[in-house]
């Protein structure tokens, strides 16, 4: 009995500790999303990476705008897709897409 006691402390103190990792690590970045960063990070962030470094994605930062001079045609693109880009114009509004281009217009 006394074994099986000091068995489930011992689960208990892992736990514990092992969540207290979690939330001292787990908040970094010391602040909140602004909205379109918000959009980005739950919707492209998967594939093109945090800061738009790429990923399963191409990179974004500092070339989106070379690639799409005119603003239009990002947000024709981030709407309808390409190849493995998917068209997100039936899971985003249209305001929510002119702010992740536009955030990503912002990554360098």
């Amino acid at each position: 009995m006394f074994k099986r006691i000091v068995t489930v402390i011992e689960v208990l103190a892992l736990a514990g500790a092992l969540f207290f990792v979690v939330m001292l690590f787990g908040n970094e970045g010391g602040g909140t999303l602004t909205p379109s960063a918000a959009v980005y990070d739950a919707n492209c962030a998967s594939c093109h990476g945090g800061d738009g470094g790429g990923g399963l994605g191409p990179q974004l930062a500092g070339v989106v705008e070379e690639k799409y001079p005119d603003i239009e045609d990002q947000i024709a693109f981030v709407e309808e897709g390409q190849g493995a880009m998917p068209g997100f114009s039936g899971s985003l509004s249209d305001d929510e897409i002119r702010q992740v281009v536009e955030y990503t217009r912002s990554l360098k």
